[in-house]
């Protein structure tokens, strides 16, 4: 029986950095079925897909990470969200944390980092 792949939406306003992590995500069975620059968008897409992950930076334009989580989790229960961010500060590990991340990879990331983080939202 085949496994159904992971369906992933990516949000991030660099655009380097979703090009990286799209690439990773689809060699490892994880579908990505949408990609968002900032926070508004990043609902948007959640809306129209119902991803099983989001990969949500922190610091994006019209809407940030935090707020975009907190909207995210509402519409959308069960939604594992993994935020990925350069400023990866106590306190904002922290804040991510306290609003309901699943987990916190630093950029740059590492392709084991990323595979751990799916790993775990699988189970």
């Amino acid at each position: 029986m085949k496994i159904r792949p992971i369906k992933a939406i990516i949000a991030d306003d660099d655009s380097v950095t979703r090009h990286l992590l799209r690439t990773l995500l689809r060699q490892h069975n994880v579908e990505v079925v949408g990609e968002a620059c900032n926070g508004k968008e990043a609902l948007q897409k959640c809306a129209a897909e119902i991803p099983d992950i989001l990969f949500l930076d922190i610091n994006m334009q019209e809407m940030d990470g935090f707020e975009t989580l907190q909207h995210a989790r509402h519409a959308i229960p069960g939604l594992a969200v993994v935020m990925i961010s350069s400023d990866s500060t106590v306190g904002n590990v922290q804040k991510a944390h306290a609003h309901g991340a699943d987990g916190f990879i630093v950029k740059p990331f590492s392709a084991a980092r990323v595979l751990e983080a799916v790993t775990r939202c699988r189970q």
